[in-house]
């Protein structure tokens, strides 16, 4: 059963969602209907830049700020950087992009919504399930 509260959305699922992957779509459809739905800038960036062309963008840009954007502060960056520093310590190494997720994520008590399994390896961080 999925846990209740906002939802950072990770590029990796809005991806999918717009591939029209079934499963992707019908869980964030039940998102958006109930108005779960969270990015941040860095998300944005990740979506937006896949697009085919100036027209795709544009219409893509449109449908992305329909959504609460949660803007990323120094503090952020900062903790990405400590989760980072903390997984290489132990030999493990995931994306900074995926840390910078993570710690906007649990700074702002959001679940995250992603389709990578670099998130797993991330303490703290309440994944969405649906």
């Amino acid at each position: 059963m999925a846990e209740h509260g906002k939802v950072l959305v990770d590029a990796s699922v809005w991806i999918d969602f717009l591939r029209g992957d079934d499963d992707t779509v019908r869980a964030l459809n039940l998102l958006i209907k109930s108005g779960r739905v969270v990015v941040c800038g860095q998300v944005l960036q990740e979506v937006l830049q896949g697009s085919r062309d100036d027209k795709a963008f544009t219409r893509l840009e449109g449908q992305m700020r329909l959504w609460h954007v949660e803007a990323e502060e120094p503090a952020d960056f900062i903790e990405a950087a400590r989760v980072f520093a903390r997984l290489r310590w132990q030999g493990v190494t995931i994306p900074p992009t995926d840390c910078l997720m993570a710690a906007i994520a649990v700074r702002r008590k959001l679940l995250l919504y992603a389709n990578d399994s670099d998130f797993d390896a991330i303490p703290g961080l309440r994944r969405y399930q649906p």
